[in-house]
């Protein structure tokens, strides 16, 4: 374990991760079936479980009335990122192993979570830059879920070694059937408009586009004298006196999707 804060000296590294990489090249051809091979059922029945929340005593409890209705599958981990990292790079996999375990002796399957849906409140202090921006500027506080940046080099640092370490540890638990990736994408913070979100946004025009003249012709800036000479004007569609341009908004959501 390390106790030092690797997001503070090694958050650049993130920059170079691909944040909107081509869907295309991330998707399998293979039917699911193949993909998931024999580790689950044809059907499937369960939910979320969320043990962290409850005594440690009621879990045997817990499975063996999953046992009587019926449930092979439970969502595991989607809101324990402070559990399962408690301080900067200082992990406790304990309780998420015994849980692991216990539901594989009974018979039932893991969609583990990635559990990055919700920073942990150590992160967001230290790091109040990674919190989401609004489109009126307003950037919002910890709390709830969903408080982050996707294009925070500080959370992609953070959540890339959060994830390491559960799949070098969990890959090959008889429990685990299938990898719960995030959570809900965009139900609460669809977007970003913080600086750095405007650059990673840029970057993703240029390559779109090509050329400023390009993009300029696209969305029509001739109206209402939008026209944009380089690219370092060009920015999210943040609150404006009246509606913002509608292709420029478009290709943001694209951009955040």
């Amino acid at each position: 374990m390390h106790s030092a804060d690797p997001c503070l000296h090694s958050a650049a590294e993130a920059v170079h991760l691909r944040p909107h990489a081509r869907i295309d090249e991330r998707l399998s051809t293979q039917p699911s079936a193949a993909l998931l091979g024999d580790r689950l059922p044809h059907m499937l029945y369960g939910g979320d479980y969320n043990p962290d929340q409850w005594p440690e005593r009621v879990w045997d409890e817990d499975v063996r009335l999953m046992q009587e209705a019926g449930v092979n599958l439970v969502s595991l981990g989607i809101f324990s990122w402070s559990r399962l990292e408690p301080a900067a790079a200082e992990y406790d996999f304990g309780w998420l192993d015994r849980v692991m375990d216990l539901l594989h002796a009974g018979g039932i399957a893991v969609d583990l979570a990635t559990a990055t849906a919700s920073p942990p409140p150590w992160l967001s202090h230290k790091h109040p830059e990674m919190l989401p921006v609004l489109a009126d500027g307003v950037r919002l506080s910890h709390g709830a879920r969903q408080h982050y940046c996707p294009s925070s080099p500080v959370y992609r640092f953070a959540t890339q070694h959060l994830v390491e370490q559960m799949a070098k540890r969990y890959a090959k638990h008889p429990a685990l059937a299938m990898w719960h990736v995030g959570n809900e994408y965009g139900c609460h913070v669809p977007a970003c408009y913080c600086d750095v979100s405007a650059a990673a946004f840029r970057s993703w025009l240029e390559e779109r586009y090509g050329s400023i003249e390009d993009l300029n012709r696209a969305w029509g800036t001739d109206f209402w004298s939008q026209r944009y000479s380089g690219w370092e004007e060009v920015l999210p569609p943040r609150k404006t006196p009246t509606w913002p341009n509608p292709s420029q908004q478009l290709d943001f959501m694209r951009f955040s999707s």
